[in-house]
């Protein structure tokens, strides 16, 4: 296994001066489409995830849900961050605030493995208008995607409520939190990276397998946007379309997978998280097919999805804000009552 990561790496780099022009259309293609859609998803989110996740913050969500997470997911209050967040957010904005808030709230690794393994998945803006309006041409099956999953991260919360807690986290060693913004700029560059290092290599294997379908389970496997834009062109029922979709989704491909565990420093174990993978898209599948076999009357006026996320994020941080400033308020009455200190 130690060989494994050096010869992928020669195999590509070889590749890469083998068809250098396949390599460097990828690389167009990945680029523009972070440019597009996927950076202005997750920098709002990456830039406030210090202050949702910050100890005042998580002290705010114990108080306000955590006599619901308890009950429900076998979670303590201060989770809520994490699973609101990874909901709202997608990967890997989601698997760095389950990061951030379970060592902040003192959490222990087998919830933070729990969270990131039940939780990463793709932003509901993606699903909506990157898949559903842009690839399909129809939000409403964006919608359809989007409850698929929400119902699929919900059932893997509660079949895992029976894994114990373990060793707590220790606490956040980066500077994320005092320099916010510098830390969501390199954490969308970071994505620019993974999207334009899997394209490639996807593509590559592409070129040389000389094989449609071949490229087709490269592309799957590797980076999902390019799967699902490949799974959205071909010539099949809508209704197939879709379970192939959602079962891509709810899989995530490697690029995501290598984010989310990178984003988590070692503390998830990849052979969990790739378990839980698979199950979210069996999950994910059988919600979509249920929901096909069982419609439901379409909005007219459907949600506004991103308006909403960014809403959400918006009163977390008016919580964490007001809490923070409530806690300077006491520690300042405190201290004039006790001049000698």
């Amino acid at each position: 296994m130690r060989f494994l990561k050096p010869a992928a790496a020669a195999l590509l780099l070889t590749a890469l001066l083998a068809y250098p022009e396949t390599a460097l259309n990828a690389a167009r293609e990945a680029m523009y489409a972070w440019y597009k859609s996927v950076a202005p998803a997750l920098f709002p989110f990456m830039a406030l995830t210090p202050l949702l996740t910050c100890p005042e913050s998580v002290r705010a969500y114990e108080r306000l849900l955590g006599r619901w997470m308890r009950p429900l997911l076998n979670l303590p209050g201060s989770a809520a961050p994490a699973v609101a967040i990874g909901m709202t957010a997608g990967s890997p904005t989601g698997a760095t605030a389950a990061l951030r808030a379970c060592a902040a709230a003192g959490l222990s690794r087998a919830e933070l493995e729990r969270i990131v393994c039940c939780v990463g998945g793709m932003s509901p803006a993606f699903l909506i208008t990157g898949i559903g309006a842009s690839m399909l041409g129809s939000p409403a099956d964006g919608y359809l995607l989007m409850r698929a999953q929400l119902a699929s991260q919900l059932a893997l919360l509660i079949a895992t409520r029976r894994i114990a807690p373990d060793e707590p986290l220790p606490p956040p060693a980066d500077s994320a939190a005092d320099l916010p913004l510098r830390a969501a700029v390199s954490g969308a560059l970071a994505v620019c990276g993974y999207m334009m290092l899997f394209s490639v290599a996807a593509a590559l294997i592409a070129r040389i397998a000389r094989s449609e379908w071949a490229g087709l389970a490269a592309v799957c496997l590797l980076e999902l946007p390019s799967a699902a834009r490949a799974v959205s062109a071909l010539a099949l029922r809508r209704e197939t379309r879709l379970l192939m979709l959602a079962a891509l989704a709810g899989l995530g491909g490697m690029c995501i997978a290598a984010q989310n565990l990178s984003a988590c420093r070692r503390t998830v174990r990849p052979a969990r998280y790739l378990a839980a993978r698979l199950a979210q898209a069996a999950l994910m599948t059988a919600f979509t097919a249920l929901q096909l076999r069982f419609p439901l009357h379409r909005q007219k006026n459907p949600l506004p999805v991103l308006e909403i996320s960014a809403f959400i994020a918006a009163v977390f941080a008016l919580i964490a804000l007001f809490s923070r400033e409530k806690d300077q308020f006491l520690n300042k009455r405190n201290s004039g009552k006790n001049p000698g200190f």
